[in-house]
């Protein structure tokens, strides 16, 4: 599926990292994140690509989550992105916007992201998102591992 030209500006605006893991005895809970009935790792997973980039190339960002979902065997429901800053809400980007109605309809269980800056830069509003994702029992993935503080490693909480 392709972005409508008009929708590849932003509205009013000049090794994979899941969020939900597969057990044998079914998904593991993390608290706060996304959770899904179907592990998102089981081959035949529907998904959507998406990808922000302010500058660059999200065609190339695309190709790269395109392999990865079809190495794991998960099936590409449509590959998505918008051309603005990343400081722009989600909420602003017709693109994930589309991203959200699929995830919401059921026509894909799943989005793969590079990393979860293209969704929304700020902490707080990455949760936002994450209890979005919850509400509609979709999961993310993101092929990048976010970066962590040192507070966070060494396992004092924070973030």
């Amino acid at each position: 599926m392709k972005p409508e030209p008009n929708a590849l500006a932003c509205a009013g605006v000049d090794e994979g990292v899941a969020l939900a893991g597969a057990t044998s005895r079914g998904v593991t809970r993390t608290p706060g994140l996304p959770q899904s009935a179907v592990p998102v790792s089981r081959p035949g997973t529907r998904l959507v690509l998406y990808a922000c980039h302010e500058l660059g190339d999200p065609v190339a960002t695309l190709r790269l989550l395109r392999t990865r979902a079809l190495d794991r065997g998960w099936v590409v429901h449509a590959e998505l992105y918008d051309l603005c800053p990343l400081a722009t809400r989600s909420g602003q980007r017709p693109q994930w916007q589309l991203v959200m109605k699929l995830l919401t309809q059921g026509d894909a269980q799943a989005v793969l992201v590079l990393k979860e800056a293209q969704i929304e830069l700020e902490r707080r509003h990455q949760l936002e998102v994450r209890r979005r994702l919850e509400v509609v029992g979709a999961t993310a993935h993101f092929l990048l591992e976010p970066r962590r503080s040192r507070r966070e490693v060494l396992g004092r909480g924070g973030g």
